[in-house]
C-alpha cells in the first residue's frame, strides 16, 4: 500500500492546495469521505438523498428561471449536493470547500454557473497548525470566518459540517499538545460551533442548515452510547430529521454499529 505521505504529494501535484492541510488531516478526511460513500452506498444512499431533498427545498421554483446566487458550505464530494438543481436555479453557485477533490472537480464541468472556492470557513486552520508545531498555545487562535461575496447572497447551505468544523484542530492540538486541559479544547470546539452558526445568518437571506447532532453507538456487547456532537450550540426544532447509518458493524468498527441523527432547518434564523 501506498504510503500516506506520497499519496498526498501526488494529491498535491495533481490539485495544488495549501500544503498545511496534508498533515492535520484534513485531504486525508476529504478523500476518505468520498471512498466511503462509495463503499457504504446501502447504508449511506438514504442521507444522501434527504440531504438533497432538504437542499431542493430551499430553491426557486424550478420555472421561475436563473436568478441571484446561492453558496454551499461544506460542499467536499458533492456526493449530497443536488447540482443540476442550483444551476437551473441560480446565476450563480459558489461551492465552498477547504479542500476540492479532484472527483468533484470533475463533476461540475459542463455547470457554466458552478465554480468552486477554496476556503477555510473557521479561519483558524493554518493557525492551529503554525501554534501546534511550535508548541505556541498559550492562547488559542478565535474563529475568523472570510468574507466570501462582497453582498450576502440569495441562499447559503451548510451541509452535514457544523459537527465537523472542530474535529481536526482539536485533534492536531491534542496530538501535538498534551497539555491543552480538555476543558480548553472542549470551549473552543464550542466557540467554532457558534461562530459557524453566527456567521451563516450575517452571509445570505436565508440559510438552510443541515446537520448531524447526535452519534449513537450501538456495540455488540449491548451496549449503547448517545453523544451531543453540536454541543454548546442551541438549535430550534427541525423542519425535518432523519438517521444516517454512517458506520455499519464491520465497515469501519468491527465491534460496534454507528448511527447520526440529522437535522434539517430549512430557513435557520440564528
Amino acid at each position: 500500500m501506498m504510503p500516506r505521505m506520497f499519496r498526498d504529494l501526488i494529491e498535491y501535484v495533481r490539485n495544488p492546495y495549501p500544503w498545511h492541510l496534508a498533515p492535520m488531516g484534513y485531504v486525508r478526511e476529504v478523500t476518505m469521505t468520498g471512498k466511503r460513500g462509495a463503499s457504504e452506498a446501502h447504508a449511506w444512499d438514504s442521507h444522501l438523498a434527504a440531504t438533497r431533498a432538504a437542499i431542493e427545498a430551499c430553491l426557486p421554483d424550478p420555472g421561475a428561471g436563473r436568478g441571484g446566487a446561492a453558496m454551499i458550505i461544506g460542499a467536499g464530494n458533492l456526493l449530497d449536493i443536488p447540482l443540476e438543481a442550483l444551476s437551473a436555479g441560480f446565476e450563480d453557485v459558489a461551492l465552498v470547500d477547504i479542500f476540492h477533490p479532484r472527483a468533484g472537480r470533475a463533476r461540475i464541468r459542463g455547470l457554466g454557473n458552478i465554480r468552486l472556492v477554496q476556503a477555510d470557513v473557521t479561519g483558524v486552520s493554518r493557525a492551529v497548525f503554525d501554534a501546534a508545531r511550535c508548541r505556541r498555545v498559550a492562547a488559542l487562535p478565535r474563529p475568523a470566518p472570510p468574507s466570501l461575496s462582497p453582498r450576502r447572497v440569495d441562499l447559503i447551505v451548510s451541509v452535514n459540517l457544523l459537527s465537523q468544523l472542530s474535529v481536526i484542530p482539536c485533534a492536531y492540538l491534542r496530538a501535538h499538545c498534551p497539555g491543552i486541559p480538555p476543558a480548553r479544547l472542549d470551549a473552543f470546539a464550542r466557540e467554532l460551533r457558534q461562530s459557524h452558526l453566527d456567521w451563516l445568518g450575517q452571509s445570505a437571506h436565508r440559510v438552510c442548515l443541515v446537520s448531524d447532532v447526535t452519534r449513537i453507538e450501538r456495540f455488540t456487547d449491548g451496549r449503547e452510547i448517545r453523544k451531543d456532537i453540536v454541543a454548546g450550540v442551541n438549535l430550534p426544532a427541525p423542519d425535518l430529521a432523519w438517521d444516517w447509518h454512517i458506520a455499519p458493524l464491520g465497515g469501519v468498527y468491527r465491534d460496534r454499529d454507528v448511527t447520526h441523527r440529522v437535522q434539517a432547518h430549512l430557513d435557520y434564523r440564528p
